[in-house]
């Protein structure tokens, strides 16, 4: 596995060192350019940014471990208070949601340590300035705000609150006034909706990047004179002031040239996004051969329901048996579907096939690979094959699998994808012409493998990513999309293929995409989707 080789490990540590290395130099340079801001130093950006760097010192073991444990301990209200560009690629991704809110005691302790990540954040509020701008050792700099802090966090919540409530009142009277604009221009006056809509999506934009810029100040603001009030950072200029230079006529022009740039190029791409010409037609392919519970996962009677609508693509799971032969099955553990508590490897292929699974209020028997994939072809179904792996498969299962199947799959025009690296490089070094894709739940970082592509996360998806991976002409898929608008979303950043267990949803909105949606709803769409993205 590729997880287990210590230079990867090691590779990983190094990535993880230097992301939090990054993470510290941006608070330090917005902390320090509000302090810049509020006691008027006059530093220009390059002052600033040597003054940051020169705070690095402060980034000892000692102060990564504090780090460390206060992002984790403030992680679930940090989207909020320390919402960065780095931070935001830190994400729980969807299905792991999911899992946690299908099991209610786990969606319960999960809510508890929200809370206290919650309060823990709002008490901890003054302690980032404190470990920034002051030279006290890490340790002490947490015992004294923990202590000065001491009765003060429902004060510091009410402030926070006082901060939040009038930026996120005047963010949604906005929206919703320049919503209703859009939707009389949509229907009343066709031939300047598209012009209004261009100029009301970027008036909201510029709106609430001043609206994000006013809070995230205002709230770094109260951190810092928390901390100078408990003394835990001089309450004094901690940065040289500059004297005031008049700014020349070359600058001035320079700075309108610059505004009008941003002006023209974010007008242009509104444009294209409002006109459909950003938006690709991804594949569509049903997760586990299902569409919105027609039946039971990865059994041949959901495959035959599902081939109906027609999908580019059925994905599918298999599993090697105790007798080195292969069936259609997701899970490790029988017990969730068939009732049997036993793992595909400890039963035969004679065995797991006599076994019923249930599902969403349908039964159907558990089926071999040969059987699905003799259905699939009958369908004329391509599929998208998932292959599983546990410790115990034999040494042979991927020889064994490519022998019994690779041409056939390959004349079927079918593609596989797994979790497992040593999967993907044998299936491309044996059979190459077969498209196979590398599974990867987590995407800080671009990977450089043979595969023909990727199928990622939808929640750490980034266009970014997309890009790169298009560049060096490799797919991409989205796992597992099934909001509406998460699928608009997926199909604007130019994904190549949506994995979806709403298969009849993602057909009508992709057809809703390429039909001249309203422009009001395409603005909503593109702030509660899209900024986001396109802002990290």
């Amino acid at each position: 596995m590729l997880t287990h080789d210590p230079g990867v490990a090691a590779v990983l540590t190094l990535l993880g060192l230097l992301l939090l290395l990054f993470v510290y130099w941006q608070f330090t340079f917005l902390i320090l350019g509000i302090q810049n801001i509020h006691r008027q130093t006059r530093l220009s950006f390059f002052q600033l940014a040597i003054a940051t760097l020169k705070k690095t010192h402060r980034l000892t073991p000692t102060t990564i471990a504090v780090l460390i444990a206060y992002f984790v301990l403030i992680f679930p209200f940090s989207s909020v208070v320390f919402k960065t560009s780095l931070l935001a690629k830190l994400t729980i991704p969807d299905f792991i949601v999911d899992f946690i809110f299908a099991r209610w005691y786990l969606g319960l302790l999960v809510i508890a340590l929200y809370m206290m990540g919650t309060w823990l954040a709002v008490r901890l509020l003054p302690l980032l300035p404190a470990l920034i701008l002051s030279e006290t050792p890490p340790r002490k700099a947490v015992a004294k705000t923990w202590r000065m802090t001491r009765g003060q966090t429902w004060r510091t919540l009410l402030a926070v609150l006082l901060i939040f409530i009038p930026v996120a009142v005047l963010t949604t009277l906005l929206t919703i006034g320049l919503y209703l604009l859009q939707s009389y221009l949509d229907s009343h006056w066709e031939h300047w909706a598209l012009l209004g809509a261009t100029i009301n999506l970027g008036v909201l934009q510029v709106v609430m990047l001043l609206l994000t810029v006013f809070f995230t100040v205002m709230l770094y603001q109260l951190g810092t004179s928390q901390a100078e009030t408990f003394q835990l950072i001089p309450n004094q200029d901690l940065i040289a002031r500059v004297p005031k230079r008049r700014r020349n006529l070359l600058f001035r022009i320079g700075a309108v040239g610059l505004i009008a740039l941003v002006i023209g190029g974010s007008s242009l791409f509104y444009y294209a996004y409002l006109t459909g010409a950003l938006a690709s037609q991804p594949l569509t392919i049903s997760h586990r051969g299902v569409d919105d519970g027609n039946g039971v996962q990865n059994t041949i009677p959901a495959l035959q329901a599902t081939a109906k609508e027609k999908p580019d693509y059925v994905e599918m799971d298999l599993h090697e048996t105790k007798d080195h032969q292969f069936v259609v099955m997701h899970d490790e553990n029988l017990k969730d579907l068939t009732g049997v508590d036993a793992k595909p490897h400890q039963l035969t292929l004679s065995e797991m096939t006599k076994l019923t699974a249930r599902e969403n209020g349908h039964t159907a028997k558990v089926a071999s690979f040969d059987q699905y994939l003799a259905a699939a072809e009958r369908l004329h179904q391509k599929l998208l094959i998932e292959i599983k792996t546990t410790p115990e498969d034999s040494p042979q299962m991927m020889n064994h699998f490519i022998q019994l199947y690779g041409q056939r799959l390959l004349a079927d025009h079918d593609q596989l994808h797994s979790l497992d690296y040593q999967v993907v490089t044998t299936m491309r070094k044996q059979v190459p012409k077969l498209k196979t894709f590398f599974i990867l739940p987590y995407t800080l970082v671009f990977p450089e493998t043979p595969a023909s592509g990727y199928t990622l996360e939808t929640t750490t998806l980034a266009m970014r990513v997309i890009d790169e991976a298009h560049n060096r002409d490799q797919k991409v898929y989205a796992w597992t999309v099934n909001d509406s608008d998460d699928m608009e979303k997926v199909a604007f950043m130019d994904a190549d293929g949506i994995i979806t267990d709403q298969l009849g949803e993602l057909k009508t909105t992709l057809y809703q995409m390429n039909h001249h949606p309203s422009y009001a709803d395409q603005i909503l769409q593109y702030l509660t989707s899209f900024s986001d993205d396109a802002e990290n």
